[in-house]
């Protein structure tokens, strides 16, 4: 199964928050993850694994690991982007075997 990191700067309250629409996205797609809390500290580790990565914070793209923003659902600017942003990443990986 994939796993989805939401990636804040404590990795707490507002990761939280992107977790749950992050959910509810996948849910309305009928989609199956593990979507999980973490911290930049988390990606560092070698012990830690995701396939995707939706961060409110930047993260550099040496990570390898494939990214989208977490803005848009903190601010409730545009949610759709990050929707979109997922999507696509995830046909990516789906595309490539890699889950």
């Amino acid at each position: 199964m994939l796993t989805i990191a939401i990636v804040c700067g404590a990795g707490i309250a507002t990761s939280a928050l992107v977790a749950e629409q992050v959910r509810d996205h996948l849910a309305s797609l009928n989609r199956e993850a593990h979507v999980v809390q973490a911290t930049v500290m988390d990606l560092l580790s070698r012990d830690f694994h995701a396939d995707l990565v939706v961060s409110t914070v930047d993260l550099p793209a040496a990570l390898g690991i494939p990214q989208a923003s977490g803005m848009p659902l903190l601010l409730g600017t545009n949610p759709q982007v990050t929707y979109d942003d997922i999507d696509r990443l995830l046909a990516r990986i789906d595309e490539q075997g890699t889950a």
